[in-house]
C-alpha cells in the first residue's frame, strides 16, 4: 500500500523542498541578543517561613491545650480564625506581588 502524495510533498521521502533549498540562512546580525540570565535573590521564600511559623503556633497552641485543663471555644472562634488566616495569605500575596525575586 502506497502513500498518495500531493504536488505540494516530495515524490521521495528525504529530498529537500525546492523552496526550502533557495532560502538564504539566517545571518548572525538579524537574531535576536541572548537575554541575561537573572539572578534570584538568596535566601528562603518568605512565604514558606511564614507559613512555617503559623505551623509551628499552631503545633504549639495545639499541645498546650492537650497538656492544660484549657478549653479553647471554637464555635465563636473558629470563624474568626478562618476570616483571619484568608486575610494573613491576601496580605502575604500582595507582599509578594510587589516585590521581586530577582535583581536588577
Amino acid at each position: 500500500m502506497s502513500i498518495p502524495t500531493t504536488p505540494s510533498t516530495p515524490a521521495t521521502p528525504g529530498t529537500p523542498d525546492d523552496s526550502l533549498a533557495t532560502s538564504a540562512p539566517h545571518s548572525p546580525a538579524t537574531q535576536a541578543p541572548a537575554l541575561p540570565e537573572p539572578v534570584y535573590l538568596e535566601g528562603p521564600a518568605p512565604f514558606a517561613v511564614v507559613l512555617g511559623l503559623l505551623g509551628l503556633l499552631f503545633a504549639s497552641t495545639t499541645l498546650f491545650t492537650q497538656l492544660t485543663d484549657v478549653a479553647v471555644p471554637w464555635t465563636q472562634l473558629g470563624p474568626w480564625t478562618v476570616v483571619a488566616a484568608g486575610l494573613l495569605v491576601v496580605v502575604i500575596g500582595a507582599i509578594g506581588l510587589r516585590s521581586s525575586r530577582t535583581r536588577g
